[in-house]
């Protein structure tokens, strides 16, 4: 469920002439749960019973609209109030360029009313991949396939990024181990923007309890999985000169809604892959195994006023990061650690309550979707 940020105007441009047509199908999807707008609304305007105007339509699909021109203005002055709701779209009346500056400064999805990209949170794609594919990793997956979303948030969870097979000896279950490191740091070098104002926020959820029959040697896994990302983090803001927060949650089979977190996702503000098999998937720019992974705008597959189609991708990110909201607040995930510019956090703390991530802080998780 979305917040949308717009001025009346628009709105009322965009609900009469149906036009952008995308916008319009967005807007009617029963899938946006906020329009705040920078006018005052006369009370015959949103009227209980959606019979008095055009807004009605909007509200009888359980939309609700209200002024909040105090916070929109506000904006102009200061752009990184945008991060006050890091999971909303702004569709604003400001120049074209500024709002380019400030959806690339702050990872959010903002627009000029002036100038409306009607295709950018529809898009979607497949990438076919056969084991011992040559020429072909993470970057090529995103750039080749033109993925320009912002973002300011990014979860990979998959249980078994780390895990070796069930026959494999000590090599290979420190190779596996390796493997999914080369994946995560592909991962996170093809999405995460070039420039960013703020911290970026990364969750990584796996489980460790699968490395290893060893508490022993599943505590120097997990250590060396903290320290080998602390390392790459404090890499990663020389380079790009913005600071990420890593948090990593190792679950098992204790953990509440351990068996919901089974699929394999990367999940950001405005989008969800989705790999049929593993997410730990090339190896030295090689495919490790025949999947399709699968791209997915969070409105890719828009059906007007029908919210709860089974291939909703926005259904699919608010019911991961619901199952994820539940486990932190829960905080008896296996083990937990949080990178923190060079701050470490210890390989054996076990609560995770303390996770924080712009994606699952959107208030309308664990509503009904």
């Amino acid at each position: 469920m979305l917040t949308i940020y717009t001025n009346k105007v628009f709105l009322e441009s965009l609900l009469i002439e149906q036009t952008p047509r995308n916008w319009y199908n967005i807007f009617m999807s029963g899938n946006v749960a906020e329009v705040c707008v920078s006018e005052e609304l006369d009370n015959e305007e949103i009227d209980e019973m959606g019979t008095i105007d055009i807004f009605g339509a909007l509200q009888l699909l359980g939309t609700t609209i209200k002024t909040d021109a105090n916070y929109i203005k506000s904006i102009s002055d200061n752009s990184r109030r945008v991060l006050d709701n890091p999971n909303a779209i702004f569709l604003l009346d400001i120049e074209r360029k500024k709002a380019d500056d400030i959806q690339k400064q702050y990872g959010v999805i903002c627009q000029s009313t002036d100038s409306i990209d009607d295709d950018i949170i529809t898009k979607a794609y497949e990438y076919d991949l056969s084991d011992g594919q040559e020429g072909v990793d993470w970057s090529v997956y995103f750039n080749g396939n033109n993925h320009i979303l912002p973002s300011n948030a990014l979860i990979i969870c998959d249980r078994y990024i780390f895990s070796a097979d069930a026959k494999a000896d000590a090599k290979g279950t420190y190779e596996a181990l390796h493997l999914g490191l080369d994946n995560i740091r592909n991962i996170i070098n093809s999405i995460l923007p070039k420039k960013h104002n703020d911290e970026y926020n990364i969750l990584i959820i796996f489980d460790s309890s699968t490395l290893t029959k060893s508490e022993l040697e599943e505590n120097k896994m997990f250590d060396t999985i903290v320290n080998n990302l602390s390392d790459f983090a404090n890499g990663y803001k020389r380079a790009r000169h913005y600071k990420l927060r890593l948090d990593i949650i190792s679950v098992d089979h204790n953990c509440i809604n351990y068996k919901k977190l089974h699929n394999r996702r990367i999940i950001s503000n405005y989008f969800v892959v989705r790999a049929e098999y593993k997410l730990q998937a090339f190896r030295d720019n090689i495919s490790t195994a025949t999947q399709t992974i699968y791209y997915d705008s969070l409105f890719s597959k828009i059906v007007k006023m029908k919210s709860n189609g089974p291939d909703s991708p926005i259904k699919s990110q608010m019911q991961t990061l619901s199952f994820i909201k539940d486990l932190v607040k829960n905080g008896n995930c296996r083990k937990y650690a949080s990178i923190i510019d060079k701050q470490e956090g210890g390989g054996n703390n076990t609560n995770c309550s303390s996770c924080l991530n712009h994606l699952i802080n959107n208030k309308y998780l664990n509503n009904k979707i």
